[in-house]
């Protein structure tokens, strides 16, 4: 099967990697990162977007902020402010990735502390927080969604507001808690991705301290006596270590794979897995992931098909779409090149993922 054979390949490439460390990095990883961003420059629309997938320009935006930090390709900084300017002309109710994108934006513009991007999404905050239901109303109008797609936005919500420091940062936080408590395997489409994406946020908005996930949680269920500082643990026992798909994420907690279907190598799994312990390893070093987050992005890295292409499974293929390659390229950055995020009516849309 032509996953073994990848594995295989993965195998070799972490043999390498004894060797020559660098060597692998800075040419397996910043090749993947040049193909998967030239795909995004090259195929975007002239007003900014993406064919089809307007929806999802957050994701792609931050993504090719990332590529131009690491890569310093000029081209990359302009796809990524031509996508923030469509942004922030379409709307001004902005999605969670939205709004994170544009905090990216703000990272790498001439004075983070004063732009065009950090005060659009400062404002959106503020207007929250001023409407009729409030922050918290505007939380709560994710209930009754999938839970893993209120995680998503939520998660990138709270790590935007902690950026503009926005008074209701709090609240942004806790709903992230509150609906990560709501996923299950049989509640949620994407567990393991809702797992990564809540680590991720919360890891870099506050403590990963004892406080409960679910305090009602009933006794033997899924997130009974789990606390924040149990996350990053947690999400690492999620990656596969070896044999087929080894260095990507399960899809479900309980590794079951769907019938028909595979439980793990799905590229959006595995890109929220590797920034989850990115971002838990640097709120705690002592954590010490360093070697799963390069096994993931040795695999992750393959994935990108010599265009560009990103697949919805690194190596079975499926559906492609360049969010995955917008997402791919958050996740591929070496740690030392990354400029970690917080520091540097509503619409829902359902996430175009294996269903």
């Amino acid at each position: 099967m032509r996953r073994t054979n990848v594995a295989v390949l993965a195998g070799a490439l972490l043999l390498l990697l004894v060797a020559a460390p660098s060597a692998v990095m800075g040419g397996a990883i910043d090749s993947a990162i040049t193909r998967a961003a030239d795909r995004l420059d090259t195929s975007q629309e002239v007003d900014g977007s993406w064919t089809d997938e307007t929806g999802f320009t957050g994701s792609i935006v931050a993504g090719l902020v990332n590529a131009y930090q690491v890569l310093g390709t000029a081209s990359y900084k302009t796809a990524a402010e031509d996508g923030g300017s469509w942004i922030i002309g379409s709307t001004t109710n902005f999605l969670g990735d939205e709004a994170y994108s544009l905090t990216r934006l703000s990272g790498i513009s001439a004075d983070p502390s004063a732009n065009a991007w950090r005060t659009a999404a400062s404002d959106f905050y503020t207007a929250v927080k001023a409407s009729g239901g409030g922050t918290s109303g505007y939380v709560g109008a994710y209930s009754g969604t999938d839970p893993s797609n209120a995680v998503f936005y939520l998660a990138n919500h709270v790590v935007a507001a902690t950026y503009v420091g926005a008074a209701d940062q709090s609240i942004w936080r806790q709903g992230v808690i509150n609906f990560l408590a709501d996923v299950t395997d049989d509640t949620a489409y994407y567990p393991v991705m809702s797992l990564g994406i809540a680590t991720w946020a919360l890891a870099q908005t506050g403590p990963m301290d004892a406080t409960l996930v679910d305090p009602g949680a009933a006794g033997g269920s899924t997130w009974d006596g789990v606390t924040l500082a149990d996350l990053p643990g947690l999400l690492a026992g999620h990656q596969v270590g070896s044999g087929d798909n080894a260095g990507s994420f399960f899809w479900r907690f309980d590794h079951a794979a769907p019938s028909p279907g595979d439980p793990s190598g799905f590229t959006e799994d595995t890109v929220f897995g590797i920034l989850g312990l990115l971002a838990a390893d640097a709120a705690n070093p002592g954590l010490g992931f360093d070697d799963e987050i390069l096994a993931a992005r040795l695999v992750l890295a393959s994935g990108v098909a010599g265009d560009g292409t990103m697949y919805e499974h690194i190596w079975s293929g499926g559906a492609n779409y360049h969010v995955y390659a917008g997402e791919t390229l958050q996740a591929l950055p070496e740690p030392a090149s990354l400029a970690f995020l917080a520091t540097g009516g509503i619409l829902l849309l359902a996430r175009r993922r294996r269903k």
